[in-house]
């Protein structure tokens, strides 16, 4: 009984320990692999991430009933439009990025791994999200592979002209595919404000002009 006090003292300062350990963990960053990039492409996608969670929505900008009327985020995703929970999203499905060549395309995903080209590291900001978040939905598993633009698909790639998608791997087939997810972050950045309307519902529309419905 006489060490009960001092036992009890010592156990307290370890809980409290443990839980700022606890604490630590989980407000800390968590950034994959990029230790096949260089420093400067580093800066680059940190930069990106960065971007991404200073994104929180306040107040929406348009009409409640258009809103909920067009609204996908929260079914895509399973959670509320969060610029934080959207970097961790991707950030648990692609655990390490390279630099390399593309060929066609702008980034390339491949069993957990990112391949970005050098066309990447030339995009503004939200382009660059806008291809990681495509990217991390590929790892989702093969439902979410593209099937081939038609011969005759009339749209230009938005991030790259020299890119054509006609009669490519360019396209998806399910509404919450690459594009689809995309297209849900941009309308939530447009409804919040985050982008003008003209612009959103630009991007929008080019994201979805990729989903192919039969």
């Amino acid at each position: 009984m006489a060490d009960s006090k001092p036992h009890s003292e010592f156990s307290s300062l370890n809980l409290l320990f443990f839980s700022f350990f606890l604490f630590s963990i989980w407000n800390e960053p968590i950034f994959s692999d990029e230790s096949k990039l260089n420093g400067k492409q580093t800066k680059i996608l940190k930069e990106t991430f960065v971007y991404l969670e200073s994104i929180e929505p306040k107040k929406i900008k348009i009409e409640k009933n258009t809103y909920n009327r067009h609204s996908q985020f929260e079914t895509f995703f399973k959670f509320p439009f969060s610029g934080k929970k959207l970097s961790r999203w991707i950030q648990t499905r692609i655990k390490k990025y390279s630099f390399g060549s593309t060929g066609d395309y702008v980034a390339m995903y491949q069993d957990g791994e990112v391949l970005l080209g050098r066309g990447f590291f030339n995009l503004n900001r939200l382009d660059r999200v806008l291809v990681l978040l495509h990217e991390a939905r590929h790892a989702d598993g093969k439902l979410y592979g593209h099937v081939v633009c038609p011969e005759d698909f009339p749209y230009l790639n938005t991030r790259d002209w020299k890119i054509h998608p006609a009669g490519k791997k360019g396209c998806d087939a399910l509404p919450d595919g690459g594009y689809g997810i995309t297209a849900s972050f941009l309308f939530e950045l447009g409804a919040y404000g985050f982008l003008n309307q003209t612009e959103a519902a630009y991007r929008y529309n080019s994201e979805i002009s990729r989903i192919i419905r039969d």
